[in-house]
């Protein structure tokens, strides 16, 4: 017998077929929800990202899908980042979390109020309170921009090195 997330899975994936092969415009009839959602992101066959979620949740004449236990996987950075709640916009390819974020890397730990990240271009923002931590320092302040190598922290800047 087939469970109801295999079945709501297949219907997904005819659903986002579908989209894609009639311009993009996607639409999921009725409410309804995914378990276990993992979602990838490729630039020429190679993996750009990959989101996983405990729950994707589908409201009825929208295509957005609420997302909770996230866990996002950028891979060119190495760059993990986890949140208990987002909202990933199928039609603008973008994902928002109003939730505390945490990011880590190799090298540093970034903790944030919340994040926007938009997949077209790649560029990170937020505007509330964030932090990032390395072994030689610690940088804090309000808003955050980073796009193309790059990362900004707008305002209330305070900067910590270690010997």
């Amino acid at each position: 017998m087939i469970g109801l997330s295999v079945l709501l899975f297949v219907a997904l994936f005819i659903v986002l077929k579908a989209g894609r092969e009639n311009g993009g415009d996607i639409q999921v009839k009725g409410s309804s929800f995914l378990e276990n959602l993992t979602i990838v992101q490729k630039k020429n066959g190679q993996p750009v990202w990959t989101l996983t979620a405990s729950r994707a949740d589908f409201k009825e004449n929208e295509d957005k899908a609420e997302l909770s236990d996230i866990n996002l996987v950028m891979e060119k950075d190495h760059i993990t980042l986890q949140a208990d709640k987002g909202l990933y916009d199928l039609s603008e390819r973008s994902f928002t979390t109003d939730s505390a974020v945490k990011a880590m890397s190799r090298d540093y730990r970034i903790t944030a109020d919340s994040i926007d990240y938009e997949v077209a271009s790649g560029m990170i923002q937020t505007q509330g309170r964030i932090q990032l931590e390395s072994k030689g320092f610690r940088v804090e302040g309000e808003g955050m921009k980073s796009e193309a190598d790059k990362v900004r922290i707008l305002n209330d800047v305070k900067a910590t090195f270690h010997k």
